[in-house]
């Protein structure tokens, strides 16, 4: 009985742990672009990768709707291999015509990102 609480004590260690880490993963980037439009919303820039590990790079799509911003769609772009500098492309399908607010983040060893294109 008592190895059977320990293994549940270390199981949900572990898991508070993996949430903590994983729900402060992304940093949110201050820029916002509002779009308007239909069919594929491509984004495009560039980004710094500090180390050898592997980042990702979100865009997620909302439209507004009585004053409330209502998620639509989420795009991402894994990066890879550092340091160095790298280019990245997200494309979101699907758009039906509507004005959008997009807003960015990423998570892992990225940094100096740089939004160069947003649009239909």
């Amino acid at each position: 009985m008592k190895a059977k609480r320990l293994t549940i004590l270390m199981l949900t260690a572990m898991l508070l742990f993996l949430f903590s880490v994983t729900a402060s993963a992304n940093t949110i980037i201050s820029r916002t672009d509002t779009v308007t439009g239909q069919g594929t919303l491509n984004i495009s820039g560039y980004l710094y990768v500090k180390s050898s590990g592997s980042g990702a790079v979100f865009a997620d799509v909302y439209r507004v709707v009585n004053g409330t911003e209502q998620h639509v769609a989420r795009g991402s772009n894994v990066i890879s291999g550092g340091p160095r500098t790298a280019n990245f492309n997200i494309s979101i399908n699907g758009l039906s015509q509507d004005t959008y607010v997009v807003r960015y983040s990423y998570g892992g060893p990225l940094s100096s990102i740089t939004i160069t294109s947003v649009g239909f």
